[in-house]
């Protein structure tokens, strides 16, 4: 039976994409597909902590990465490239990040499994077509926070909003929190009983907001660093949150933006000082 071993890397959103993704492929393609899923300073959580599969994926296995498993790292400075040489052995091709970056597609993991049976992939994002969010779920201790959180939408008109900062640049110089304000301003004037949902990683953002637009803002002051349980557990819970509105105003070069919007279809405007993109 032909096997795909995925290394799902990044935040998050990232790891979410990567992981459906390759569900999907490998349903629609009859193949095997195990799952090694490493903790670190973007991801401060195991899988089976943060999420329930399918009984229905059979086909499908997830491990958490321990010390036992890190010959499937991905390899790096940090490991001195070392699994590499044992990926090489184990594996009848291996496709990194690099290669991915190159422009390998679905099509060319498609190709390369009519001639070989067990492969290696590490991945970051959506890279094939995803027909189904729901095939993995969050645990239902996560799920009754979620559900306690949209108890605050009950009866009102929530839009979201997603401001990203953290230490990536791009959101924090390209998407201000300017550009929120005025999209919120904008709201209130076509809908005075509007109420805003905001996900961010920053609390300073969250506190300017609330002293802006007080009772309008919905919202919650968890633990926001990725690299600690609780931190992750908030990620995931405001994602689902956010999924959960009417309509998102996200961050440019936001992979979780993109994901909240696609969870529950819902429309998604990126804001940009260089030109808003609706989805």
């Amino acid at each position: 039976m032909k096997r795909l071993t995925l290394v799902p890397i990044g935040g998050l959103a990232n790891r979410f994409y990567a992981v459906a993704s390759a569900i999907a492929f490998c349903r629609d393609n009859r193949i095997d597909l195990r799952v090694i899923w490493f903790e670190d300073k973007g991801m401060g959580a195991s899988f089976h902590r943060l999420f329930d599969l399918d009984p229905s994926l059979e086909h499908v296995t997830v491990v958490d990465a321990g010390w036992a498993d890190y010959v499937y790292d991905r390899p790096r400075k940090r490991n001195l490239w070392l699994p590499g040489f044992f990926q090489k052995c184990m594996f009848d091709a291996c496709v990194y990040e690099s290669d991915v970056l190159s422009g390998f597609s679905s099509d060319d993991l498609a190709r390369l499994f009519e001639k070989v049976e067990n492969v290696y992939l590490v991945h970051y994002c959506r890279f094939y077509e995803i027909r189904n969010y729901g095939l993995f779920f969050p645990v239902k201790e996560i799920q009754a926070l979620i559900n306690q959180r949209t108890e605050a939408f009950e009866g009102k008109r929530v839009i979201g909003l997603h401001i990203r900062r953290g230490d990536h640049s791009i959101p924090t110089l390209k998407s201000p929190l300017s550009l929120f304000i005025q999209k919120m301003e904008m709201e209130l004037e076509k809908d005075k009983e509007a109420y805003f949902y905001v996900a961010s990683d920053s609390a300073e953002e969250k506190n300017k907001l609330i002293s802006l637009f007080g009772e309008r803002v919905i919202t919650a002051a968890g633990d926001m660093r990725r690299d600690t349980l609780s931190g992750i557990i908030e990620a995931l819970v405001e994602l689902s949150t956010l999924s959960k509105t009417r309509k998102i105003y996200g961050s440019l070069a936001s992979t979780y933006s993109c994901l909240a919007s696609d969870l529950s279809s819902i429309p998604l405007e990126i804001l940009s000082v260089d030109g808003n993109e609706s989805k």
